[in-house]
């Protein structure tokens, strides 16, 4: 269930190819998989277009995922540290990240395939 919602700046997002993207996704993925432990196929990433105005963070990112007790402090982190450092060399900007450990009794989820 690890998802990484990314608001980024458009000045940012208006620079971006889908080559770019893919990789620096993949890495991230890595990263989220390793730290928290997380199946591939359970994990997102996605991008928000954002018009960023009065802060100095031209990256805003929100991790949620379901908690486990191996997702402790240390490696959540860990995990946003490492992303951080991918996004700000690749971009130059500052960069802001939270992550959100949700109980699994307050989810519902469902998968709606064609």
């Amino acid at each position: 269930m690890p998802s990484l919602i990314l608001h980024v700046d458009e000045i940012i997002e208006n620079t971006l190819k889908n080559s770019v993207v893919k990789a620096i996704e993949k890495n991230m993925m890595k990263i989220i998989q390793k730290e928290l432990e997380a199946e591939k196929n359970n994990c997102q990433i996605i991008w928000v277009r954002s018009k960023i105005l009065s802060s100095n963070y031209k990256i805003f990112g929100e991790l949620k995922f379901r908690e486990k007790t191996t997702r402790n402090m240390k490696r959540r982190k860990d995990c946003l540290k490492q992303i951080s450092e991918i996004l700000q060399k690749k971009f130059n900007v500052s960069v802001r990240l939270r992550a959100f450990s949700i109980k699994e009794e307050t989810i519902t989820a469902l998968d709606f395939k064609n």
